[in-house]
């Protein structure tokens, strides 16, 4: 057995070649994306990050637990409605998704214009050639 078996193994990545104001697609963009959801994704996720945290998630169970009271008396009686508990959950939670939302759109504003801002492609001297512009509009 070889030594070099790992290696062998190893596909060999060709070199990167670079080209001045030419991007290459086959790689990664330089895109900033600091924004943390997505028109599909905002309400899911976001609803999901809020029941991370443990008063939240506290809340939903004991509303819950009310609401089984409330539905099915057989079972067991709940003294009070549920929705003393999950309608000020509901007020807490959409509240804090109008804030996160209003952030995260924010965000999004700030990655499209530092995106969309002129930058200065550097060059070699002997690579510059005086008909191509000097700034790269992306």
């Amino acid at each position: 057995m070889s030594s070099h078996h790992g290696e062998e193994e190893k596909k060999k990545e060709p070199d990167r070649i670079l080209i001045p104001g030419k991007p290459n697609l086959e790689r990664c963009d330089n895109k900033v994306i600091s924004a943390r959801y997505t028109a599909l994704t905002f309400v899911p996720v976001a609803t999901v990050e809020q029941f991370r945290r443990f008063a939240n998630l506290y809340f939903l169970t004991v509303g819950i637990i009310m609401a089984i009271g409330n539905y099915f008396p057989d079972l067991y009686e709940s003294a009070i409605s549920h929705w003393t508990t999950l309608g000020p959950l509901a007020v807490v939670i959409t509240f804090s998704l109008l804030v996160e939302g209003n952030a995260d759109y924010k965000r999004h504003v700030n990655d499209r214009e530092t995106n969309e801002a002129p930058c200065v492609v550097l060059k070699r001297r002997d690579e510059f050639n005086e008909e191509e512009d000097e700034r790269d509009p992306h």
